[in-house]
This record gives structure tokens, sequence and C-alpha cells, in this order.
């Protein structure tokens, strides 16, 4: 105890010559204008790089929104390769039943005869219920696969999906499929996903459903035809 006393005595005596000085109120003031300032700078930096960030995270796309006649960001893919909505690792996953259109009216079910089998895009519509191109024309080379349904009522569905080993293949078939289509007096109705073609009036064409959907280097196309009196 002795010995912190000593010290403290000879730290007071050292104190006793060194002028001790305050500053002012202004001073004080314009050191705390100061601290705030920085603060304020920092804080801004901050808050403009987590918006820099949400704006870069915005902007990635997000591998399409899955509707109808739009064509999916991203790279292209090789043929036969890569994964789309309707393919994965390497094996083509065409609708099952209950993943078509209207499956709430026609209650879909899979055709036992059928099934996968090898049908062109260049024909639109089911059996006598549909639009046939004008002229001919060979189809760029391409990987396709077709599944039948029926439904109630003699109600009838395909879904067909194809691959082409270059996009300008995959333009020239939508713009071929687009053309048949208008030609035969189909209209495209709804947005988004939902849309779909149909014809106009009360003919047959009524009846048909058409959905395209097309990525950079392939096409899906589903049909559906309700149950009416097709030999009016």
């Amino acid at each position: 105890m002795a010995e912190i006393k000593g010290r403290q005595a000879r730290v007071e005596g050292l104190l006793d010559d060194v002028t001790l000085r305050m500053p002012d109120g202004a001073e004080l003031r314009a050191r705390g204008g100061r601290r705030q300032t920085r603060r304020r700078v920092a804080l801004s930096a901050t808050a403009v790089a987590v918006v820099a960030g949400a704006v870069v995270w915005a902007a990635v796309p997000g591998g399409g929104d899955g509707g109808r006649d739009v064509r999916p960001a991203g790279p292209s893919r090789s043929y036969g390769q890569g994964d789309t909505p309707y393919k994965k690792d390497g094996v083509v996953r065409l609708l099952r039943a209950k993943e078509l259109p209207l499956y709430g009216t026609w209650h879909w079910q899979e055709r036992d005869r059928g099934g996968d089998v090898d049908l062109p895009l260049g024909k639109v519509g089911i059996d006598d219920v549909g639009c046939t191109p004008t002229g001919g024309g060979k189809e760029p080379d391409q990987s396709r696969f077709t599944r039948m349904y029926r439904g109630d009522e003699n109600a009838a569905a395909r879904h067909r999906y194809a691959e082409f080993r270059r996009v300008s293949d995959t333009d020239a078939v939508v713009r071929h499929l687009r053309n048949v289509l208008g030609d035969c007096g189909m209209e495209r109705r709804g947005k988004g996903a939902d849309a779909y073609y149909t014809g106009t009036g009360t003919g047959p064409r009524s009846h048909l459903r058409v959905y395209l959907e097309h990525g950079r280097t392939w096409v899906s196309v589903v049909e559906t035809v309700d149950d009416f009196d097709r030999s009016s």
C-alpha cells in the first residue's frame, strides 16, 4: 500500500508542471460534426452496396416462367443435351395425364396404344380436327417424342416434344407452326402459361386448343380437342 501511495505522489508531482487545456465549445461542436459526417458517409456506402447487390440478383434470369410461346433466357444447349422443362438428366419426360390442360374437365388418361410414337410437328390438331399446312417441305433434323391421351366423352389430347441441332431450326419450326395456325383461323387467347390457340366461330376447330412453347433448341406442342358431334 505504501508503494502505491508513493507512485501516486510521484505522478502528481510530474503533473504539476503540465498545462491541461480543454477545447472550447466551438471546437467540440466541430469535432462532433466531423464524426457525424464520417458516419453518414459510411452508412451511405453500405446502403449503396446492398442495393447494388439486390439489383444484380434481380437481373439474373430465373430459368423462365413456364409461359407458353416464350423463349426462356439462358445459353444455347447442344443437340440432345442439357435440361429443359421436359428433359432432365438426359431423360425426356412428357406430361403426365394430370398435368394436361383441362384435366379437371376431361379427366385425361394415357392411352395404352401409341404412347411415345414418332409424329412430325407439321400438322396441327388431332384426327380430323386440325390444320394441315399447305405446300411441302422437309422439317429440320430433330429428336421427337409423342404421347397420346384420351378423356371423358371422346375428348382426346396429345403432347409432342422435339429437340433440334440449331437455334435457327427451332425458329423455322416455330414460324411454320404459327403460320399454320394463322392460315386456318386459329387465334391466340389467354396470357402467360395459360395462353393457347383456338379456332374462331362455331366450327370443329373451336373445340381444339393448341399450347405452343419453345426454348432455344426445343419445341413443345400440346393439343386438346373436347367432345362434340364430329359427324356434323
